[in-house]
């Protein structure tokens, strides 16, 4: 009886371990918003714009042409900012850009380029620890509490 037992809890214990990603990760404290900005010159992916929307790098507002080449000469194309004051205040920084709202169409040197800014909400680095590191261990050990249940019951039937 007792092998029975420890079949039935190895099983309950495995499911519950393995069944983690279902209630993890647990959230500890709130999201944090981070604005993006990227700059890559306009390709074929480029959603369609009329030559109206195109604005040249000189016009763009100071604090927006120095965001601009800031991300055009990062090595990455981009950067972030978490700080709200570091934002630019001429440009809109939504979670979904579109032309026009978070997506301008930049003329520079003979060059045109999107220039994408976003805001983007980043999880705290508990709940990123919970997703690399608990949600795994517990699917294994989950898994081997499985294993273990089916040794313990084929050791039984012998």
């Amino acid at each position: 009886m007792s092998r029975r037992v420890t079949v039935l809890v190895l099983l309950a214990l495995g499911g519950l371990l393995m069944a983690n990603p279902l209630y993890l990760p647990v959230p500890v404290a709130e999201p944090t918003t981070a604005y993006a900005h990227a700059v890559q010159p306009v390709g074929p992916e480029t959603p369609p714009y009329d030559e109206a929307d195109v604005r040249d790098r000189d016009d763009l507002d100071a604090d927006a042409r120095d965001a601009f080449d800031r991300a055009r000469e990062s090595p990455d194309g981009g950067f972030t900012v978490e700080d709200p004051d570091e934002r630019a205040g001429s440009l809109s920084y939504p979670s979904g850009p579109t032309l026009g709202n978070g997506l301008i169409v930049v003329a520079h040197e003979g060059t045109r380029y999107e220039f994408w800014t976003r805001s983007v909400e980043r999880e705290p680095g508990a709940v990123v620890l919970q997703r690399l590191v608990v949600q795994p261990v517990g699917f294994l050990a989950g898994f081997l509490s499985v294993v273990a249940a089916v040794a313990v019951g084929v050791r039984d039937r012998d």
